[in-house]
């Protein structure tokens, strides 16, 4: 049986595959509050990570592509239309990922029309990369709390990851934190802006990448610390 409630009511089902399982991730992201969620199936597609990440520490996020031979397992959320216009945004409009609409089978056997994030086809990376192992977690954990299929979650287990020096890990989590305290406020345009001329780094040659790099994490990063050191209680 086919679920129309998108389509009839102006709300809308939205496929979660990513980093978006995680429930943590999708309150510190855009703060929904979904009217459901049920776990789903979206054949012909499968789960790839080939979106530009945030040097130093992550070198891609997740994104699908389309094969008739794979299967995607993630979350389906219905979600308000204003709850989604939030997300979209906080995934950067258009500038990073398109929206499909496809149809996933939950796993009590409806078909459910929704729309799922797709990377912009400018921004995909040449070759798919190795995620890293904090990023590749968030996804692990999130299938669990979303009640994936256990093999699914089994093959999301067996998954490679890359590792990163403590350095690394440090710069990268405090520019995210900065990124995604700034993408909910007034400052979205410039945010996202910053993190796209920071992905297309990535196109550069060693030395080159690594100072341009040093150059747009610089400040971010003094922002970050400066937002973590007023955010410590004093000591009595």
């Amino acid at each position: 049986m086919a679920d129309t409630t998108s389509r009839s009511s102006g709300d809308v089902w939205y496929f979660a595959y990513g980093s978006n399982l995680h429930p943590q991730r999708r309150a510190t992201r855009a703060e929904l509050s979904p009217i459901a969620l049920t776990p789903g199936t979206l054949c012909g597609w499968r789960l790839v990570f080939d979106m530009p990440g945030v040097p130093p520490a992550e070198p891609a996020m997740a994104s699908i592509r389309r094969d008739p031979g794979s299967e995607v397992h993630g979350l389906l959320l219905h979600l308000r239309a204003v709850d989604f216009a939030a997300l979209i945004g906080s995934e950067g409009g258009d500038r990073f990922y398109v929206r499909e609409q496809v149809r996933v089978i939950t796993y009590d056997g409806r078909e459910v029309t929704a729309e799922v994030f797709v990377a912009a086809p400018g921004r995909r990376l040449q070759c798919e990369r190795t995620p890293s192992r904090r990023y590749l977690e968030l996804i692990r954990e999130g299938a669990r709390l979303s009640a994936l299929r256990p093999e699914y979650c089994a093959w999301l287990d067996a998954l490679p990851h890359a590792e990163a020096s403590p350095a690394a890990r440090w710069a990268s989590d405090l520019f995210l934190e900065v990124f995604m305290r700034a993408s909910r406020g007034s400052l979205r345009q410039l945010a996202h802006g910053w993190l796209a001329a920071l992905q297309r780094t990535e196109d550069l040659a060693g030395l080159r990448r690594r100072v341009a790099q040093g150059v747009l994490l610089a400040p971010v990063l003094g922002v970050g610390v400066g937002l973590r050191l007023g955010g410590r209680k004093p000591r009595s």
